[in-house]
């Protein structure tokens, strides 16, 4: 499995050893072979695409190549955070608001959490995860919920489908281990269904 972590929008780098070193090393320990790509254009060789915080708006020319990206049989993710920091919810809901998806540009609080801004989630199979600083989600196919709504929601293209995450720090390197955060991400990259 080849995932195509882009940075051509200012992301979050998977390579970054202290917010993302966790992710990385599990990542390449499961046999995925994992990139950090600067060339937007070059994204098309890769099985899974990834978005985390992007803080640069997308072109119309590029929601264009995510859609055909996605009908091939591609997985594209992209991941948010909550309140629009830095812009990064309507820098992703400038391309996902083309499949039906959105960010609702909020703070989810649980309540029910120990900490309220974490989150804690179910997926359709059951997994359970911490969602920390997330966003909801419309739109689209419910895949991780919450008390507080849907915190991860997809949608199905041709052969691919594009996911659309409230939270970029799920998997980050002081969350990747709380509950089922390190499946939940293994599956989402590999494609597999939560």
């Amino acid at each position: 499995m080849k995932i195509g972590w882009d940075t051509s929008h200012l992301e979050f780098t998977i390579a970054d050893y202290y917010y993302f070193g966790k992710l990385n090393d599990l990542l390449l320990n499961s046999g995925f072979l994992v990139d950090e790509v600067k060339d937007f254009d070059t994204l098309n060789r890769y099985d899974t695409i990834v978005f985390n915080y992007p803080e640069k708006p997308f072109n119309d020319s590029e929601v264009n190549k995510i859609d055909s990206w996605v009908r091939q049989g591609k997985v594209v993710i992209f991941a948010g955070y909550y309140k629009n920091e830095d812009g990064v919810g309507e820098n992703i809901n400038g391309i996902t608001k083309h499949f039906g998806l959105t960010l609702n540009l909020s703070e989810a609080l649980d309540q029910s959490s120990e900490d309220p801004y974490f989150v804690n989630v179910v997926s359709r199979t059951g997994l359970r995860g911490v969602f920390p600083c997330t966003d909801t989600v419309s739109g689209g196919e419910a895949i991780l919920t919450s008390k507080v709504g849907n915190v991860g929601c997809q949608i199905k293209l041709g052969m691919g489908k594009l996911v659309l995450l409230g939270s970029c720090v799920f998997w980050d390197s002081f969350s990747l281990h709380l509950a089922d955060n390190a499946t939940i991400a293994t599956k989402l990259l590999a494609g597999e269904e939560i």
